[in-house]
């Protein structure tokens, strides 16, 4: 069985999907938070997050970019959409692509201090995010309204959704106007899949952690 590290900053941020993965596969991990940027250098490409993996022969596999491992984990545990239909395939990555285009707007807003060019990157946000959610909503609701993105079972965009909006959420702290859009009266079906992945047992720890 593999041992994983990941290496990442405490505060939630792009490495919460992985997080989520991580816990809810049951998988053997924890998290490492380099010194920063003293241990940039050591990093590839110098970023966070990094995943080392451990196999039982000792060797390690490391993997950079958040959605790289995302992937590689979700792939390895069948977490997937069936590798064969190409167009939920398709699907899938698009709708994960979407999440994530929202979270690395946000940390575009938060490092923008002058504040003309910040207003319009927040509003570019909201239309965004708007756009995001109605067409993520009608896909909730052809795919039933079942609290999960495919079929009736939590597959990778649960748990991608579960650990976006989490960071979007901590770090879009203290301007609650931009949460809106994700409300319980605006994304209805998105709000009832986070209900899901929170009262599911294999994900207590995890939302115990994504605490801002």
């Amino acid at each position: 069985m593999s041992i994983y590290t990941l290496r990442h900053f405490q505060a939630p941020g792009r490495a919460e999907p992985c997080k989520a993965i991580l816990e809810y596969t049951g998988a053997k991990w924890t998290l490492e938070s380099p010194q920063w940027p003293q241990e940039k250098v050591n990093q590839p490409v110098g970023k966070l997050p990094v995943l080392v993996e451990t196999n039982k022969d000792g060797t390690r596999f490391i993997l950079s970019d958040s959605l790289a491992i995302e992937q590689y984990l979700v792939c390895k545990y069948n977490l997937c959409v069936p590798e064969q239909d190409r167009q939920m395939v398709a699907r899938q990555t698009e709708l994960r692509n979407q999440l994530n285009d929202l979270f690395q707007m946000t940390q575009l807003i938060v490092n923008i201090t002058e504040p003309t060019t910040r207003t319009n990157f927040i509003q570019r946000f909201m239309t965004l995010a708007k756009d995001v959610v109605t067409y993520q909503e009608k896909w909730l609701k052809e795919n039933g309204s079942t609290g999960h993105y495919f079929g009736n079972k939590t597959t990778y965009i649960d748990l991608a959704l579960l650990g976006t909006l989490c960071a979007i959420r901590c770090t879009l702290k203290g301007m609650p106007e931009m949460l809106e859009p994700f409300n319980k009266k605006n994304a209805p079906l998105m709000n009832n899949i986070m209900t899901t992945m929170e009262k599911d047992s294999k994900l207590v720890k995890y939302m115990s952690t994504c605490q801002c």
